[in-house]
């Protein structure tokens, strides 16, 4: 690229041309730039060649922590029972649920092509601790099967509606899977 697609004008251009004609012909002025230039060089691939080292710090947290199948249904338990308390006043309500599954997470995966085969690995992570884990881009919470609640007050066609209801709201299923039962007196 020439100096006058600088956009410089007539005047500035000629002082930077002679500047750099007399600088060029000052060999201690060439030799220091050329030195200064390499020295660059050899401290940008010597900090290459340093392995870094990150202070240590705990794992970072995720948005959504990690929850096991029992827990979320001991969750989903608590939250049912609370609803059914609100519903029908009564203390001690029982409630069990059941899962159909544990579970499922989506990991990424890493997919290349060659020789006409196309062929795919899931990316590994290693945190602090030097463990390694696939690199989950989504959890998914366990699928309910259904629900058992048992209240006293069930014996009553309206409030066992209202339970029915409200547990189909809460778990996601369909009336047929809750099971709604008059508790002993």
């Amino acid at each position: 690229m020439g100096l006058d697609k600088l956009g410089l004008k007539t005047p500035e251009l000629g002082k930077l041309k002679g500047w750099l004609q007399n600088a060029a012909k000052d060999r201690r002025l060439v030799r220091a730039a050329v030195i200064l230039g390499m020295a660059g060089i050899v401290l940008i691939w010597l900090s290459s060649l340093s392995p870094r080292e990150e202070p240590a710090a705990e794992a970072p947290e995720s948005s959504s922590p990690q929850v096991t199948g029992s827990q979320y249904r001991q969750e989903l338990e608590e939250d049912l029972c609370r609803i059914v308390r609100a519903v029908t006043g009564e203390q001690n309500p029982q409630v069990m649920i059941t899962l159909e599954d544990s579970g499922s997470g989506v990991y990424a995966a890493d997919s290349r092509e060659g020789g006409g085969q196309r062929e795919s690995s899931y990316v590994i992570i290693k945190d602090n601790g030097g463990s390694e884990h696939g690199l989950a881009l989504e959890q998914r919470q366990p699928r309910v099967q259904g629900a058992v609640i048992v209240s006293r007050a069930a014996g009553d066609p309206a409030v066992r509606e209202k339970l029915v209801n409200a547990a189909r709201a809460l778990l996601g299923v369909s009336a047929g899977r809750v099971c709604v039962v008059d508790g002993a007196e």
